[in-house]
């Protein structure tokens, strides 16, 4: 094996996005390159609650979104703060 040596990337980290709720807390649309794009449909949806036991414990609900027009897209809201993002 020769040649140059790999670079590595470092994973992208989440990145905040603005989403629409509806009166049921659940995405209703999602502004995503400017333009806001409405849920056609949640594919799924759970609870990641882990680490509760250090100073940053995480509580994320996750939703697996399909945007019109048949985007896909996997958001997550933080439970501690509110906000929004995509998962990368």
């Amino acid at each position: 094996m020769g040649g140059e040596p790999q670079a590595f990337r470092p994973l992208a980290g989440p990145r905040p996005v603005h989403v629409i709720t509806g009166p049921d807390g659940l995405p209703h649309a999602v502004v995503t390159g400017g333009r806001r794009r409405l849920v056609a449909g949640v594919r799924e949806d759970w609870l990641v609650q882990d680490r509760w036991w250090t100073e940053e414990p995480v509580d994320r609900h996750y939703f697996d979104l399909l945007l019109e027009p048949g985007q896909p897209l996997v958001v997550y809201r933080e439970a501690r703060s509110g906000q929004w993002f995509r998962h990368t």
